[in-house]
């Protein structure tokens, strides 16, 4: 497996692979990535997802960068983050920093740890010295048991953020 960060060319010559893939996992997400316009939104309205919701959301997401799995020439996952962000919930004591946004498994690749894959790569290889934040919806139980895994603590809950029982749940791996 190959991992690497997408070029610009990167991004044209696997455009139609990486919405296949957003579109395969769309209901994976919460609420659905067609409902939402940006990875890094802070409301989330629900709604009825569209294709040309999807759309938005990825020509806002390919403007992150974004690191890919490859087996051959074949795009099997990707993960796309900010480097240096502050919100409200890590300022700019935290820089610097990353904040993963999006990461998108294809269906295939899927219980082969991609995710952990990825994750290890940046986290050990690219950004050893960086602290790291990212955020998920509070039933996405795998992806918090990875976090877990890594060492991040919760840093702020959003009670009912995506829907009633469903919290935005914000992470942190500070490395200070």
């Amino acid at each position: 497996m190959e991992l690497r960060i997408l070029t610009a060319e990167d991004r044209v010559r696997y455009h139609d692979r990486i919405l296949e893939m957003m579109k395969e996992s769309d209901k994976d997400f919460v609420p659905p990535l067609s409902t939402r316009f940006s990875p890094k939104q802070t409301v989330f309205t629900g709604g009825e997802g569209t294709e040309e919701g999807l759309i938005t959301y990825m020509q806002s997401m390919m403007k992150e960068t974004m690191l890919a799995a490859f087996e051959g020439d074949l795009l099997l996952g990707f993960i796309t983050f900010v480097e240096n962000m502050t919100t409200d919930y890590f300022g700019e004591d935290t820089l610097p920093n990353i904040y993963l946004c999006t990461l998108v498994v294809s269906r295939a690749a899927r219980g082969k740890n991609l995710t952990r894959t990825l994750y290890s790569h940046l986290f050990y290889e690219r950004y050893a010295e960086r602290s790291i934040f990212t955020r998920t919806w509070s039933t996405n139980g795998a992806h918090i048991h990875i976090l877990d895994g890594y060492g991040f603590s919760e840093l702020h809950r959003k009670p009912d953020d995506r829907g009633p029982g469903i919290d935005t749940v914000y992470f942190s791996l500070r490395r200070k």
